[in-house]
């Protein structure tokens, strides 16, 4: 128990720590406490992989995100995770996701084999299941935000404010989908747009859940711990398993409990050929039941 507190806290520092100064492990020495030898051993033995390259691929991770989400220039990006020059970062950004900076900028993959996310040693991640969705329109009026990198919901409170309300007033399930947009140029803020489903009407703006494969997880908690959860299953459960996310909406399902608790269903788009064992089947009882909440929807607006 003590050596997991022990990793858990070396985590934290070094994502704490990440776009603030070089971390090595003499400082992490001096940190915990332990000897180098044992530091090393231990970390090894938890996280399956050496300290040195777990702070080289959090940073590569880091600088991923800060390239998809945000318009800061490559140099700014690589003095911010306190590189010595662009070309250095050049050189281990390709190492180790197998594009340049740029490229990886202009593609429209999210996921590589090194990215490595923040979590903590009794993160499980278990019980997460290939769904297929098909196409399914729907209709809402955007929430729009902005939030900082790392991720953390702090500016999401708009989002979660409405959620609450309306779980509040109708003890019955709700629909959101999600995208995230580009921030604005030389911000390191990023945009996310959420979208609670709602009637056919010619204010409520129309978008689609593309057709394809998703990630579905379930967990019950509260808020807090379940956007902890989910950015978990984005940098840690698909590059690890060989999936990559695709562009496009997702879907969360909603509904809280009589202890204050959430209940939280999250699909997530991937590439179908990263799982081509899930065949499209539209007889599926989950399929049904969010078909089945669209005409409910429709329902209450003839009503």
């Amino acid at each position: 128990m003590l050596k997991t507190m022990t990793i858990n806290a070396i985590l934290k520092y070094i994502d704490d720590n990440i776009e603030t100064k070089n971390i090595d492990i003499n400082e992490l020495v001096d940190y915990s406490g332990y000897s180098r030898r044992y530091l090393q051993l231990l970390f090894s033995k938890h996280t399956g992989i050496s300290i040195g390259k777990y702070i080289q691929r959090r940073r590569i991770t880091r600088a991923a995100i800060l390239l998809k989400l945000t318009k800061l220039s490559i140099v700014t990006i690589s003095e911010r995770l306190s590189y010595d020059s662009q070309q250095t970062f050049t050189r281990e950004f390709k190492k180790n996701t197998g594009y340049t900076p740029l490229q990886y900028r202009n593609s429209n993959e999210w996921t590589f084999r090194h990215q490595i996310g923040h979590r903590e040693l009794n993160d499980n991640l278990s019980g997460l299941e290939f769904r297929y969705l098909p196409e399914i329109d729907f209709y809402g009026t955007p929430i729009l935000f902005e939030e900082t990198i790392p991720y953390t919901g702090a500016h999401s409170q708009k989002k979660w404010n409405i959620v609450k309300n309306r779980l509040s007033f109708k003890k019955e399930r709700l629909f959101l989908s999600n995208k995230t947009l580009q921030g604005q140029k030389n911000s390191e803020k990023f945009k996310i747009k959420s979208i609670p489903w709602e009637q056919k009407t010619f204010l409520n703006e129309k978008n689609t859940i593309s057709e394809g494969i998703y990630i579905y997880v379930t967990y019950k908690g509260q808020i807090n711990d379940y956007i902890s959860h989910i950015n978990n299953v984005h940098l840690n459960f698909l590059p690890a398993n060989g999936l990559r996310k695709k562009n496009g909406y997702d879907l969360e399902i909603i509904s809280q409990n009589n202890d204050e608790s959430f209940n939280f269903e999250y699909y997530l788009p991937i590439h179908k050929e990263d799982h081509a064992e899930c065949k499209p089947e539209q007889s599926k009882a989950y399929i049904t039941d969010i078909h089945n909440h669209m005409l409910n929807l429709q329902h209450q607006k003839i009503n």
